[in-house]
């Protein structure tokens, strides 16, 4: 969920507890106080009939004159028992209007009353007096201050939500046209990051500070790579001194044998550091996104140049190799990063062949499968796409399989490993779900 939303939904929810419990507050508070001038009213009653009854006034001239109903109950003798209040149901009893049938003249209807006992006395007489007042018109008038509550509140919630709507947007729209910028930004194309000036000062800081950020982090980069490009081409050109000088001394006729040994050796060593050169130079490369133009690339063309590369190798391990291939198969990649995939996979399938083993390619429009024969691997097969991850003592750099990795993941391809019945199965996935 965007956070503009968790914003006015958070506001929502609280806004609608508060009002909920301040509504729910007002209710009860207003029946409270219901109850307490019912009360007040029913002492004042209780007063006036014992000011009364003092005064001689007959019992039977107060029944109709003191609250909705007064009941008098002769006693034997005052208990002296202090008043108290009680809420009853009583039913009232009244005529229906001529416009209802005669089977329904009189209908009974419940309600809440408030009454007070008190005992009181006569001259001649003791009494238990019971007045009651009906509260229920007090109460519905509680309902429907509550209702009334409910309903504004409803309609508030409902208003927050929509002002809120226009106005975070407004006041957010800063922030997602900067997310917008720091997404088209990339550091690879030296490009420059401009975010937009706003009257909100945090946003402009946060610009600032993003601003500040990316020039640092561009000239990083660009150092960086300026530096890699002439640490390589720089280690390259002595290397490839070094190596041809060893070729010459080769050719002397005059080298002993231990001496062609040391530059055998030798020249095994800078071929190796050449290699390895080049390998950090490629995946620096494809780390950095600085490869670029992908074209439609034949598969079934492209893994025939490449066997004919190492046709020379493959005839040395005598291996057979069956290639099934469907030709209209193409990949949109780069051609160079193409070459070093095949490459790769190939070199790979051969190295860790058998002599006289076998090598299968299989391509159709969902996959590419290179499997060859070899030993059942007997260390951690999920680390074979590390970087400097080696499998055994042969001579290896760690990085064939590490470099074919980045660039299936930099074209959108899944590469993934398994040995099955005495082949090792390389299959690289052509349409991932995404």
């Amino acid at each position: 969920m965007k956070l503009l939303y968790k914003n006015i939904l958070t506001n929502t929810v609280a806004s609608l507890i508060i009002i909920f419990l301040g509504g729910l507050t007002t209710y009860y508070f207003t029946l409270s106080k219901i109850e307490q001038e019912s009360r007040e009213h029913l002492l004042s009653e209780k007063k006036i009939v014992e000011e009364k009854l003092k005064e001689g006034v007959a019992v039977s001239s107060l029944i109709n004159n003191i609250g909705d109903k007064i009941i008098f109950k002769e006693i034997s003798s005052l208990t002296g028992r202090e008043f108290f209040f009680k809420t009853i149901e009583q039913k009232e009893e009244y005529e229906a209007s001529g416009e209802k049938e005669e089977e329904e003249a009189e209908e009974k209807s419940i309600f809440s009353a408030q009454s007070i006992v008190f005992e009181t006395a006569t001259a001649d007489k003791d009494y238990r007096v019971t007045i009651i007042k009906s509260f229920d018109n007090d109460e519905e008038l509680g309902k429907n201050i509550l209702f009334a509550v409910t309903l504004s509140a409803i309609l508030m919630i409902i208003t927050i939500a929509i002002v809120n709507i226009f106005i975070y947007k407004k006041l957010w729209k800063p922030f997602y046209a900067i997310l917008d910028e720091l997404r088209k930004f990339t550091v690879s194309k030296n490009d420059t990051l401009k975010l937009p000036e706003t009257d909100t000062k945090e946003f402009n800081y946060l610009a600032g500070s993003l601003t500040t950020m990316a020039e640092k982090i561009t000239y990083d980069f660009l150092a960086l790579k300026e530096f890699t490009e002439n640490a390589s081409h720089e280690i390259q050109t002595p290397l490839s001194v070094i190596s041809s000088k060893i070729e010459m001394c080769l050719q002397d006729t005059q080298l002993t044998s231990q001496q062609a040994r040391l530059l055998t050796e030798a020249s095994h060593a800078v071929n190796t550091l050449a290699n390895l050169n080049k390998g950090l130079i490629t995946l620096t490369k494809l780390d950095n996104n600085q490869v670029e133009y992908p074209v439609d690339v034949n598969i079934d063309k492209l893994i025939s140049d490449r066997l004919l590369l190492f046709e020379e190798f493959i005839q040395e391990k005598n291996i057979s190799v069956e290639v099934k291939t469907d030709k209209t198969v193409n990949l949109k990649i780069n051609p160079l990063l193409a070459n070093i995939l095949f490459d790769n996979l190939i070199k790979n399938a051969v190295k860790h062949n058998f002599k006289g083993g076998e090598m299968l390619i299989e391509v159709t429009k969902d996959f590419i499968k290179i499997a060859n024969t070899g030993a059942e691997p007997t260390v951690n097969t999920d680390k074979f796409f590390e970087r400097f991850y080696k499998t055994n003592s042969e001579d290896s750099l760690g990085l064939g399989l590490a470099i074919t990795k980045k660039i299936c993941d930099t074209n959108a391809l899944k590469i993934s490993y398994d040995y099955k019945e005495g082949y090792h199965l390389l299959t690289i996935t052509l349409r991932l779900n995404y």
